[in-house]
């Protein structure tokens, strides 16, 4: 039986969906450029932040849960789904977690890929040295560097024929040289010739991402979705359909 996977690329939409909005003050940003900072000390109070925001009430994993759940029902079973994204929280990362500890614990389920890929670094606590290094909105697309995770990632993308990007603008350069390391490899594997289904609730964004999608995979297709994670799960993610997702989850 022929396995199909799906690259998920979750952006801040995403993170918002389940709550958590902080953005990191422009103030800090400044003093950066300035110098009244150092590099280190700007990211260790990013840190330190987004780990006590992921404490407040107002911030869950409700909707992430929701998707889990979805996948879980609804995955054809040669079939499976990797997670990767370019926020410093971890958020998705906890409720997978959960969600195996609650369905099936101790066992990875035939549906996901259990760990949750970090593009850009992120706040979780870990000693690993595989894990990607930590990236600010203003570094520069060749700041980028290789790691274990980060490598692992772009490979599940540029071998996926379908990929859903979840509330993601590539607008600072580090995420819009993403795509252009992908352009890169398109015409030779999957990715040039996949479909991209894009979630967005504001309009402006979701056009944006299609002209550059467009622009980086002329080959590849689009389905443009103006709607925010938690209505689009609502609709049954009716896109996915008949391709990683069996034509009835119900």
């Amino acid at each position: 039986m022929l396995t199909l996977h799906c690259s998920w690329l979750f952006g801040r939409g995403a993170s918002i969906a389940n709550g958590l909005s902080w953005l990191v003050p422009d103030k800090w940003k400044q003093d950066l450029i300035e110098n009244r900072i150092t590099r280190e000390a700007h990211i260790n109070m990013i840190i330190k932040t987004v780990r006590d925001e992921i404490q407040k009430p107002s911030v869950h994993c409700r909707t992430y849960r929701r998707l889990l759940n979805l996948m879980a029902q609804s995955t054809g079973y040669s079939n499976y789904h990797n997670l990767i994204t370019t926020n410093w929280d971890y958020l998705l990362q906890l409720e997978v977690n959960a969600w195996i500890k609650r369905n099936q614990p101790g066992h990875a389920p035939h549906f996901l890929g259990t760990h949750v890929y970090h593009l850009n670094g992120t706040v979780e606590p870990s000693e690993s040295i595989n894990r990607s290094p930590f990236l600010l909105e203003t570094y520069s697309a060749s700041y980028r560097k290789q790691s274990y995770e980060a490598n692992k990632a772009f490979n599940s993308l540029l071998w996926s024929s379908l990929v859903v990007i979840i509330g993601m603008s590539f607008e600072c350069d580090s995420d819009n040289g993403l795509l252009a390391a992908l352009h890169a490899n398109e015409d030779n594997i999957p990715l040039g010739e996949a479909l991209f289904v894009v979630i967005d609730p504001c309009g402006e964004n979701l056009d944006n991402v299609g002209r550059k999608l467009s622009q980086y995979f002329p080959r590849a297709g689009q389905q443009l979705m103006n709607c925010g994670l938690d209505e689009w799960i609502d609709s049954d993610m009716l896109e996915l359909k008949g391709r990683i997702l069996t034509p009835s989850s119900k």
